[in-house]
């Protein structure tokens, strides 16, 4: 079972990479945050409908799942995106990259603070590792830097921990294409009235701008989260975390084939240490 779970996450960590390069597709065509973030989600939810549908599955939520379904999509995925955003202006991205990927460490913390997991020295290993091959993929340099920038990114480092945990409980009791479905709609929700209240919702895009968006939805949300919750039911929050190290990884191999991007040794020496990462994860997990 859990074999079938790194698997999953694997996979999930893989689509998820995508979103960076088809994000850059999208405002190349003309869209701005606000107007693919609402269609994304949409976008999303429609996808996993459609297959629960097709599949002759309730798209009924239980009364009592409701309210954590909405407030972990209107409420804490939206706060993720929001704080997310405001750091990588005000840092340079490959920190804000860094700070956010603290959130593996803060998953498995809050896990045994809760009492649902125990912390082994492989696990803790493990973690250590693939943050420092994280650090050698983004190439962070430590100079001056904005501590509301900071602050910003820890607390969407933070959000992405809760978001985790919370899916980790709701999707005990609702399965997974129902549980992204409804929460990205929600998202969405949000993001649709911020952008009409701000007017910067566009209605308007090229053929190549929307579908660059629909890239974004299929790629990202309906391949990359249903499968991770998936994934997170058979592995645990902490474990697959830690196992999405890789989407860095892989989202630079993908902006150096289709954007043109350049490749360092640093870049590919951080990369082979995440795999050793994880490849002690596995072992480890493997061995229980």
């Amino acid at each position: 079972m859990k074999n079938q779970g790194f698997v999953l996450l694997l996979i999930s960590a893989t689509a998820f990479s995508t979103l960076a390069v088809f994000m850059k597709f999208a405002f190349d065509a003309g869209a701005n945050l606000p107007t693919l973030l609402a269609y994304r989600f949409l976008f999303s939810a429609l996808l996993c409908f459609a297959t629960l549908i097709l599949t002759r599955q309730s798209l009924t939520i239980p009364p009592v799942l409701r309210g954590r379904v909405f407030f972990l999509g209107g409420i804490v995925h939206v706060a993720v995106s929001a704080f997310y955003a405001v750091s990588v202006q005000l840092l340079p991205v490959s920190l804000t990259g860094l700070i956010f990927y603290l959130y593996p460490a803060m998953v498995t913390l809050l896990a045994i603070f809760l009492g649902w997991e125990t912390i082994s020295r492989l696990k803790a290993s493990a973690l250590a590792v693939c943050f420092a091959g994280l650090l050698l993929v983004l190439g962070v340099s430590f100079g001056v830097v904005s501590t509301v920038g900071l602050g910003f990114g820890l607390l969407a480092a933070l959000g992405q921990a809760c978001h985790i945990l919370l899916s980790h409980r709701i999707i005990a009791d609702l399965s997974p294409l129902l549980t992204v479905g409804w929460s990205a709609l929600a998202t969405s929700a949000a993001f649709f009235a911020y952008g009409v209240l701000s007017g910067d919702l566009l209605w308007a895009l090229p053929p190549s701008g929307w579908g660059a968006i629909f890239g974004t939805a299929f790629f990202a949300n309906y391949i990359g989260i249903v499968l991770f919750f998936i994934g997170l039911r058979m592995v645990g929050p902490s474990v697959a975390s830690i196992v999405m190290n890789l989407e860095p990884v892989l989202t630079v191999v993908l902006s150096i084939f289709l954007l043109g991007e350049s490749f360092t040794w640093q870049q590919a020496l951080g990369g082979g240490v995440i795999l050793a990462g994880l490849y002690l994860l596995r072992e480890g997990e493997s061995v229980k």
